[in-house]
């Protein structure tokens, strides 16, 4: 199957995610824009990849607020679609899942989503709590042939993680 079908068919897949169909239009749009941008990750490059101009970009900016569509539902979605598939490599009949996060520090008090956070770390220079940002990942392991791929799930940003 031709590239452009197979990711025009994993997109229909993802349709349940969307209580609207304005909503699904705009997430089409974008993906297509993320896959054909070859500048400077931003919405007017994605809105520039698809031939639209600068008249849809509050559009594309109210996409992200919309209430017709969540991450976690759309995750959810994108999860079912990768388990489904017979690439999954599974250890004794299990998928295998693969976690992995990043501790950012921020000097800032009044900073969205700062939190104190832990350092694991056998270095005794650096302080065992920061004030900082949190975000993980959680993916698939998928095989084919002798490569292994692990494919993300979901992203989980600090605000989804408790206070210390």
């Amino acid at each position: 199957m031709p590239p452009k079908e197979r990711i025009e068919q994993i997109i229909k897949s993802l349709r349940p995610a969307f209580s609207r169909e304005a909503a699904f239009e705009w997430f089409v749009i974008m993906v297509w824009g993320i896959l054909l941008c070859n500048r400077t990750p931003a919405i007017t490059s994605y809105l520039n990849a698809v031939g639209l101009g600068e008249f849809y970009y509050d559009h594309a900016l109210h996409w992200f607020h919309a209430t017709s569509w969540s991450a976690k539902t759309l995750s959810l979605q994108w999860h079912q679609w990768l388990i489904s598939h017979n690439h999954v490599k599974r250890l004794k009949g299990q998928p295998i899942y693969i976690g992995d996060g990043i501790k950012v520090a921020k000097e800032g008090r009044k900073m969205p989503l700062v939190k104190k956070l832990h350092q694991e770390s056998g270095n005794v220079t650096k302080p065992e709590w920061i004030r900082g940002h949190y975000f993980g990942a959680i993916s698939l392991l998928l095989q084919s042939g002798d490569s292994l791929v692990a494919v993300p799930v979901t992203f989980v940003p600090s605000r989804w993680t408790s206070n210390t």
